[in-house]
C-alpha cells in the first residue's frame, strides 16, 4: 500500500507526475449538523450518519447507509465523493479515520469534519485511504488534551501526493478489491476457529470419541 500511495510502484498503464498539494488548495471543509442518538431510528425517512459511527461502522468507502432518522429540518447533506471524518474523541489516533461516502444526500451529524473536493481533481476514496494511511501527519494537527480536536483549519495544512484522476481511481478500486478479499479471509477465518472450539468441546468432554 505505501508503495502504491507514494507512486513508488505505478499501476500498468499509467504514467504522469504525481504533485504534492495541501489539502486546502483542492478541497472545502464543512461540518455536519445537530443529530443527536435519539434522533436516529431504524426506519426513519431519511438515511444519516452519526459522528459515532465513523469510528465502528464505517470503512474507507461507504457505500450503504446504517441508520435513519425523521429529522430533516437544518441538516447538512453529503454529496458524492465527500470524505468524512469525526472531529472530537477521548484519543487522538480515533481521528485519523477517513470515509468517502458515494451516496448525495445523507444526513451527517454533528462532530463530522466533511471534507469536499472537486470531482475531476480528487476521487474520494483514494483520499480517505491517503488520509488513514497518513496518521502521523493527521496527529500531528490534532490539538487538545482531555477531548481531541480536528477541525476543517487544521486538516487543510495535511500534504498529499496526488496522481492524475484516473490512476486515483484506480488505485481505489485495487485498494477496495484488496480490503474485500481480506474481509473474507477474515471471516473464513473466524468460521474456522469456532468450528475447531466445538470440536474440542466435543473432544475433551467425550461427547465425540476417537475411532
Amino acid at each position: 500500500m505505501q508503495r502504491l500511495l507514494t507512486g513508488k510502484t505505478r499501476l500498468p498503464g499509467f504514467q504522469g507526475e504525481w504533485k504534492v498539494k495541501r489539502l486546502g488548495e483542492v478541497a472545502t471543509f464543512f461540518k455536519g449538523k445537530g443529530l443527536p442518538k435519539s434522533a436516529i431510528r431504524e426506519s426513519g425517512g431519511e438515511p444519516c450518519i452519526h459522528y459515532g459511527e465513523l469510528f465502528t461502522r464505517y470503512p474507507e468507502t461507504i457505500d450503504k447507509i446504517f441508520s435513519r432518522t425523521d429529522n430533516a429540518a437544518g441538516v447538512f447533506r453529503s454529496v458524492a465523493n465527500d470524505v468524512v471524518m469525526p472531529t472530537s474523541d477521548v484519543t487522538p489516533r480515533g481521528l485519523a479515520k477517513a470515509s468517502c461516502i458515494k451516496v448525495d444526500g445523507v444526513i451527517l451529524g454533528g462532530d463530522i469534519l466533511v471534507i469536499r473536493s472537486d470531482t475531476t481533481l480528487i476521487n474520494g476514496s483514494f483520499l480517505s485511504v491517503v488520509i488513514r494511511y497518513g496518521e502521523t501527519q493527521v496527529l500531528q494537527l490534532v490539538t487538545g488534551s482531555t477531548v481531541y480536536h480536528l477541525y476543517g483549519s487544521d486538516m487543510k495544512n495535511f500534504t498529499f501526493l496526488v496522481p492524475p484522476h484516473p490512476e486515483q481511481t484506480a488505485i481505489a478500486e485495487v485498494l477496495t478489491e484488496m480490503d474485500v478479499e481480506l474481509a473474507s479471509l477474515q471471516q473464513r477465518r473466524e468460521k474456522t476457529r469456532v468450528l475447531k472450539q466445538a470440536m474440542m468441546q466435543e473432544l475433551l468432554t467425550g461427547k465425540t470419541r476417537l475411532v
